[in-house]
C-alpha cells in the first residue's frame, strides 16, 4: 500500500496565517522524509474552513523544495477557474517537478464559493464537462485549435510547456455516485474517494467501480484508486482523544460556514479557537465515538492498523491521510504522522 497526505491549511485564529502555513509545508517536508509517497491539497475559497485557494501556487512552491513525493490537487474545481489557465499552471508544476504532478479536478459543492463566485450550481456539471475537454485537448493537441462551448470561447490555441508526464498528468476524479463512477471509467480517469464515506460504503464504491471499469472495457488497476481519511495517532486512545476531539469537531463545524445557504448554518463559530475550546460541548457535537469506530483513522497505532486492514481487504491501495484539520499543535501532527510511519506502514510495504 502507499500513504500520502490529503493536506488543508485550515484558519483557526484568522492572526495567524502566515504561521498555519509554514506549519503545513513543514509537515510536507517531514512527510517526504518518513516516506509518504504523496501530498494533495484541496481548494477552498472564502472560509476558515481552508484557505489554500491557489492549489497550483502551492505546489510550484513544493516541486522546488521536494524531491520524491508526489504532488497533487484534491481537488481542483474545474467550474471556478478558465481551464487555459489550468492546464498551463499544472503543466508548469509537472515540468517544475519532472512530471510528479496528479492532477485532481471536482465540480465542487460548497454553495457559498458558487454564491460569492456568482456561478450557478445547476451549471457545475456542464462547466466540468467543457473544462475537461478543454484541458485535455490543450495537453495533447499537436495543432492549433479553435473551441467554441457553452461557457468558453478559444481561437488558435497553443499551451505551453507541455506537461512532463505523456500524454499528460494523470487525472483524478472525486465521485460518490454511480453515474459519476460510470464515466470516471469510460474516461479512463482515476477515482478520489472522499473521507466522509464509512468503511462499508468504501468497500461498496470500489466494486462498483471496478466493474464499471471492466464494463467498459478497461482492466481494472487497484491503483487507479485513492482513499482520503482522516487519522491522528498517538500513543493511548485517550491521548487520542484529548489531542484531537475538539480541533477535529471545529473542522468539520467550519465547513458549514460557506457549504450550506445562510438559512441552513448552524451558530457561528467564534474567531478565537480558544474561545471555541472553551465553549466546546462533546453532548452537541458529533457522535465522535462512531466517527472513531466507523469513517476516520483514530486510534493507538495497533488500532489505527486495523482500521487500514479493513480499507485493504476492501481492495484499497492508495489511501491520503487528512492530518491538519486545525487547532491541533504542530508537533503533534509530526510526530503523529512520524508514529504512523514507523509502526503502521511497515505492515502493509508492498
Amino acid at each position: 500500500m502507499k500513504f500520502g497526505l490529503f493536506h488543508s491549511v485550515q484558519l483557526p485564529d484568522p492572526a495567524r496565517e502566515k504561521k498555519y502555513y509554514k506549519e503545513a509545508l513543514d509537515q510536507v517536508l517531514w512527510a517526504e522524509q518518513l516516506g509518504y509517497d504523496s501530498v494533495w491539497f484541496t481548494e477552498h475559497h472564502f472560509s476558515r474552513h481552508g484557505i489554500v485557494s491557489a492549489t497550483l501556487s502551492v505546489l510550484a512552491y513544493l516541486a522546488g523544495v521536494t524531491n520524491t513525493i508526489r504532488l497533487g490537487t484534491a481537488v481542483t474545481v474545474l467550474p471556478f477557474h478558465n481551464p487555459i489557465q489550468v492546464a498551463e499552471e499544472a503543466a508548469t508544476v509537472d515540468l517544475l517537478s519532472n512530471g510528479r504532478l496528479d492532477l485532481g479536478i471536482g465540480r465542487g459543492y460548497q454553495w457559498g464559493e458558487y454564491n460569492k463566485l456568482n456561478i450557478a450550481m445547476d451549471e457545475a456539471d456542464r462547466r466540468f464537462r467543457e473544462a475537461t475537454d478543454v484541458l485535455i485537448r490543450a495537453w495533447t493537441s499537436k495543432e492549433p485549435f479553435d473551441h467554441t462551448g457553452e461557457f468558453w470561447t478559444f481561437n488558435d490555441m497553443t499551451v505551453h510547456p507541455k506537461p512532463v508526464q505523456m500524454p499528460h498528468p494523470p487525472l483524478w476524479v472525486a465521485a460518490t455516485s454511480p453515474s459519476s463512477m460510470d464515466r470516471i471509467a469510460e474516461n479512463g480517469w482515476n477515482l478520489m474517494v472522499g473521507q466522509g464515506e464509512n468503511f462499508q460504503r468504501v468497500a461498496e464504491q470500489i466494486d462498483y467501480f471496478r466493474t464499471a471499469v471492466g464494463e467498459a472495457g478497461g482492466d481494472y488497476d487497484p491503483g487507479r484508486v485513492t482513499v482520503a481519511r482522516a487519522m491522528y495517532t498517538a500513543l493511548t486512545k485517550q491521548q487520542v482523544r484529548d489531542d484531537s476531539e475538539v480541533p477535529f469537531m471545529w473542522f468539520k463545524q467550519t465547513g458549514s460556514e460557506v457549504g450550506a445557504p445562510p438559512e441552513r448554518r448552524g451558530e457561528l463559530l467564534p474567531d478565537n479557537f480558544a474561545e471555541y475550546r472553551r465553549r466546546f460541548s462533546a453532548e452537541a457535537a458529533f457522535d465522535y465515538e462512531a466517527m472513531t469506530e466507523n469513517v476516520i483513522l483514530f486510534g493507538t497505532p495497533d488500532q489505527v492498523a486495523e482500521k487500514v486492514e479493513l480499507l485493504k481487504q476492501s481492495g484499497v491501495e492508495k489511501v491520503i491521510l487528512f492530518v491538519n484539520y486545525g487547532g491541533i499543535d504542530h508537533q503533534k501532527v509530526l510526530d503523529s504522522l512520524e508514529l504512523f510511519s514507523k509502526e503502521v506502514m511497515p505492515s502493509f510495504a508492498d
